[in-house]
């Protein structure tokens, strides 16, 4: 089975020969050689055997979320919403979604801040 860089920007389906096992403080890990992104391993392996190092399993799919607040010409703020819902596949998403006024709020992080629930909802209905 590949590796799969973790960083939601990068998701760069690793060949094992691609991947060099890094054993540092915190446990095993390998850094991405394509975006340098730090990826845990864990070492499956029997006590005393040999080493067997798998990626861990995430709780949930790593989607990819951009909340932002636009300033309006007549004062206020418009809440944005770009979302990239993470496939069961490894390495694929879906066609990116957008949103660019969910409402219009008084200052910026009242306008993210609302994107970001909305962006919660959504995934947590469509998982």
């Amino acid at each position: 089975m590949p590796f799969i860089c973790e960083n939601v920007e990068c998701r760069a389906v690793l060949a094992r020969g691609q991947v060099k096992p890094k054993r540092e403080d915190s446990g095993w890990c390998f850094y991405c050689p394509d975006c340098k992104a730090r990826n845990v391993l864990n070492d499956v392996g029997v006590p005393g055997g040999s080493l067997e190092l798998v990626q861990p399993e995430r709780s949930g799919l790593p989607h990819k979320v951009v909340a932002t607040a636009r300033q309006l010409e007549e004062g206020g703020y418009a809440a944005q919403l770009r979302v990239q819902r993470a496939l069961g596949t490894r390495g694929t998403y879906a066609v990116e979604e957008h949103w660019d006024q969910l409402g219009v709020f008084l200052n910026a992080q009242e306008a993210v801040a609302h994107a970001k629930t909305v962006a919660a909802d959504l995934l947590e209905r469509k998982a």
